[in-house]
């Protein structure tokens, strides 16, 4: 069984009027597992990531746990909410992977912004003050082929790392920028709950 994705942050707005049920109370209280496509900052920006996330809500007042540094990333495109995402469904996520053939682009994320989540919570994320082409590029690639192949896709949303979970509000703040090339991009298998990411697969993107 298939759910919609509840914590990501539509390209269209910042989530409806009305609050979905938890995807566990839906699957019967079983834990619930997505797949979804993203891209990784590499360790040491992951780590500084992770430093200004404890700025920020120690400055904020937040009292949400953050991500931590193995498992930020910036989801591309995914499939939502199983209670186990199905054999075939991931190796035809992996045949799109390997058909990819983007180069090497950067990013950067310079602002703080937060949005609220489905279930209560809100999301303290960073974000990009200008559009990321190159990206947006890879992410439409991923989400029409998942169309193409007549599987579960979320809908497109604007590229961010999600920082930690809080139930209060959080200010847009600039921060200093942060910047990285990506060299390429994973698929993962998130089993909520368990604060745990599986990488299925990577994908070297091509020279420039």
């Amino acid at each position: 069984m298939r759910r919609s994705s509840p914590d990501q942050l539509n390209l269209f707005g910042e989530g409806g009027g009305c609050v979905p049920a938890e995807p566990s109370q839906r699957l019967g209280g079983q834990p619930w597992t997505s797949c979804f496509f993203a891209v990784l900052p590499p360790p040491a920006v992951a780590q500084s990531v992770h430093a200004l996330g404890h700025q920020l809500r120690r400055s904020i007042g937040l009292r949400g746990k953050l991500i931590g540094p193995d498992r930020y990333h910036i989801t591309l495109c995914g499939t939502g909410a199983f209670g186990e995402v199905p054999f075939e469904i991931i190796e035809l996520l992996k045949q799109i992977g390997t058909a990819i053939q983007d180069p090497v682009f950067d990013v950067f994320f310079d602002l703080t912004a937060a949005f609220s989540g489905s279930y209560g919570k809100r999301s303290l994320v960073l974000m990009a003050s200008d559009t990321l082409p190159a990206l947006l590029t890879l992410q439409t690639r991923l989400h029409d082929a998942m169309q193409a192949a007549n599987l579960p896709v979320d809908e497109r949303f604007n590229p961010h790392i999600t920082l930690l979970y809080d139930k209060r509000p959080a200010p847009r703040i600039e921060i200093p920028r942060l910047s990285f090339t990506v060299p390429e991009f994973v698929l993962i298998r998130s089993v909520h709950g368990t604060s745990r990411h599986d990488h299925l697969a990577r994908w070297q993107l091509g020279a420039r």
